[in-house]
């Protein structure tokens, strides 16, 4: 999500649009508990309808407020606000509980992008990912994966650590970083060995990677866009993103890299040792 906590932004409509980031499915138009059009809503909602917005979802929201999702009519494009009790007071931002958990990403993945993220998961399920780790695994997550990607490479040294405990991570091979990273992926996904081709660049981040790929055939070249296309759909721009099921079997989304102790959740798998000296700052400091 790009709104970002931290300081008090001026609500504008386009300050908003510039903000919304998530596209949505058309099926949110059936929201449940959506709001009528002719229901009143709070005074501080008032001056943003007039601005190009629309009310298509409500939802109880931690300290007594509501949650609103609105939609931008020119972009079609939705995100959640808050809204305080008296309805005078309006939050753009994230909501954390006590735990460090983003309340705010769980309330756009239930509230706006659930259906898409169903849909998007069985669409996955037959893409032309590259698997890494168990052959028969007891946990799978999916992982939108550019071979120059910093923080995709961080999460590679991590997730690696848990393929005995039977974790396969499926990568979908993305180019957003920088010019080379169409080629280096085309070297992955046509290699005789998309797996090792895609360990190797990990291995060799540092030096560079892997090289680009001689010639990109067609058949890459379109994986390669219906690969960003599905990011575009969830409303993501940057990798890591990953895609997983939660332990009620929900489908969610993780943008980017994030602390050790939330990739294990995310993983399902008991948390594994993390040694490694560059991800020390990906520990969670123990309280008191």
């Amino acid at each position: 999500m790009s709104i970002h906590s931290g300081g008090t932004p001026k609500v504008a409509a386009s300050n908003l649009r510039a903000r919304v980031r998530i596209a949505v499915a058309a099926v949110l138009l059936g929201l449940a508990g959506g709001v009528a059009a002719a229901e009143p809503v709070p005074p501080v909602l008032a001056r943003l309808l007039e601005m190009g917005l629309q009310v298509e979802g409500r939802f109880e929201a931690p300290a007594q407020m509501t949650g609103y999702v609105l939609r931008a009519r020119e972009s079609g494009r939705a995100d959640v606000v808050y809204v305080s009790a008296d309805g005078r007071h309006l939050f753009i931002g994230n909501i954390l509980d006590e735990t460090g958990q983003d309340l705010t990403q769980l309330h756009v993945e239930d509230h706006v992008l659930g259906p898409e993220l169903d849909a998007l998961w069985k669409e996955i399920e037959s893409a032309r990912w590259v698997a890494e780790g168990a052959a028969k695994p007891t946990r799978v997550i999916y992982s939108f994966t550019d071979p120059n990607c910093g923080y995709c490479h961080l999460l590679w040294r991590v997730t690696r650590r848990y393929h005995d405990a039977g974790l396969q991570v499926r990568h979908l091979m993305v180019d957003v970083i920088k010019a080379s990273s169409t080629g280096k992926a085309a070297a992955i996904l046509q290699s005789k060995d998309p797996a090792q081709s895609l360990a190797e660049n990990e291995r060799r981040f540092r030096e560079g990677g892997i090289a680009v790929a001689a010639t990109i055939q067609d058949d890459t070249r379109k994986a390669l866009s219906r690969h960003r296309k599905m990011m575009d759909r969830l409303g993501v721009s940057g990798t890591p993103a990953i895609l997983y099921r939660d332990a009620n079997g929900k489908v969610r989304l993780q943008r980017g890299m994030t602390d050790l102790d939330t990739l294990a959740r995310i993983i399902g798998l008991p948390a594994q040792a993390i040694d490694d000296p560059d991800l020390a700052r990906f520990r969670v400091t123990p309280k008191g």
